[in-house]
């Protein structure tokens, strides 16, 4: 196969909602999320405080973390109470299951939708909704977003999911997906496409300043990766493939991330720093942890190239969409390397806004980094075309818009 090319998916259907003069002109949405919310989340926070003025927004979580950097109103946590308001609430539901919590909450806000992130909170959701009174007067109607671990993963290692799915697909009123790739995945277990839309996720372009990289003469070429050290994120093929370049090219390497709470991502992190004990790499590579998305665009600055070769692991857990940090990079001016993987080729155009290599293909990865590293002055248009199209395509105002014009459809 070409390098940059894949079979296309079946799945083509891609919305921008038309205007609906029928629809209430506010809504209210009640965000079901597990924990509000990890640093690796940062695009939900985005997702939820997009939206247009017309829609009032509650946060529906069983935990908080790092609140000062994703504060919002109307958070309503079951471990800890936002306002007095949610206190009493808080103790009687502390020891009770956290979707029941979420239907108990329901039922004092009436929400127009309710929206499930990630698929298995919707068919929990979907099921303790049935339990609301059937002579209610409101009627909420339930949107699910799927992610990725929750599409090909999830399934694979219990099969249960497979059966659940099914039933929360026939009593739900919309399922998203990030791009066609994934509503595919979707598809093929059973979401009827009628319910089944394209929904890109959207990033602050006006909070990310547009700064073509440029790199002098007399300087290492800077690469720089980031991400909880996951399988899927193919680390150890682009640190294979940099041990590769480093041989002939003045390089430097930061890697930004760790392992998260999960026994496959602890392996990981035990493999990239066993390889990079004996490579001769070693010594060029900065591990950083895990940083705040203000430090990580400004690490990210005094790098020149962003390396993302993302995977299908071992165990079916991959992207499922695109890693919202490759769009944030390509969309600051750093020219970008992944790979043919889920999404990212619906984001990345091989050639013409960025290079992209076959999954775990390390030659590969390393032909498009000599590509790059062989002609800095190509870096400007190709820059100049990634942040063209995301403003278009992955603008978190526009993407807000077009969220709420989905929820009026329903």
């Amino acid at each position: 196969m070409q390098q940059g090319r894949r079979p296309t998916t079946p799945f083509t259907l891609y919305i921008v909602p038309p205007s609906n003069p029928a629809f209430p002109m506010s809504l209210t949405v009640a965000h079901s999320f597990p924990v509000w919310l990890p640093q690796t989340q940062t695009w939900l926070y985005n997702q939820v405080r997009f939206l247009p003025d017309d829609v009032t927004s509650h946060i529906l979580c069983k935990e908080m973390q790092h609140p000062d950097q994703f504060h919002l109103p109307n958070i309503h946590s079951l471990s800890g109470p936002s306002s007095r308001f949610t206190r009493l609430t808080t103790r009687l539901f502390r020891h009770i299951d956290y979707h029941l919590f979420v239907r108990y909450k329901c039922n004092r806000l009436e929400p127009d939708i309710l929206h499930s992130h990630f698929g298995p909170v919707g068919w929990k959701n979907h099921r303790v909704m049935q339990l609301l009174p059937s002579s209610r007067s409101w009627k909420t109607r339930q949107v699910v977003t799927f992610y990725g671990q929750d599409v090909d993963h999830l399934p694979k290692v219990n099969p249960a999911w497979k059966k659940r799915y099914l039933d929360m697909f026939q009593r739900v009123d919309l399922v998203l997906c990030e791009g066609s790739f994934m509503a595919a995945k979707v598809q093929a277990l059973g979401c009827p496409a009628g319910k089944l839309r394209v929904h890109h996720l959207g990033v602050d372009m006006d909070a990310i300043a547009f700064q073509p990289r440029t790199k002098m003469d007399d300087e290492p070429f800077r690469v720089l990766m980031a991400a909880a050290f996951r399988p899927k994120k193919g680390f150890l093929f682009g640190l294979k493939a940099l041990e590769q370049v480093a041989r002939h090219v003045n390089l430097e390497v930061t890697l930004v991330g760790d392992a998260i709470d999960d026994p496959a991502s602890v392996r990981e992190k035990q493999q990239i720093l066993a390889f990079l004990e004996q490579s001769p790499l070693g010594n060029r590579v900065k591990l950083t942890g895990f940083m705040t998305a203000k430090k990580l665009f400004e690490t990210a600055l005094a790098h020149h190239i962003y390396l993302a070769p993302s995977v299908t692991a071992e165990d079916g857990d991959s992207e499922g969409g695109a890693p919202v940090s490759l769009i944030e990079m390509a969309a600051s001016g750093m020219p970008v390397i992944s790979s043919n993987h889920c999404d990212i080729p619906e984001v990345i155009r091989h050639g013409h806004s960025g290079l992209l290599a076959e999954e775990r293909d390390i030659d590969g990865i390393a032909s498009c980094l000599k590509k790059l590293m062989s002609d800095p002055g190509s870096w400007g248009t190709m820059t100049q075309n990634a942040r063209t199209f995301l403003e278009d395509e992955y603008n978190a105002v526009t993407q807000g818009e077009k969220l709420y014009h989905l929820y009026g459809m329903l």
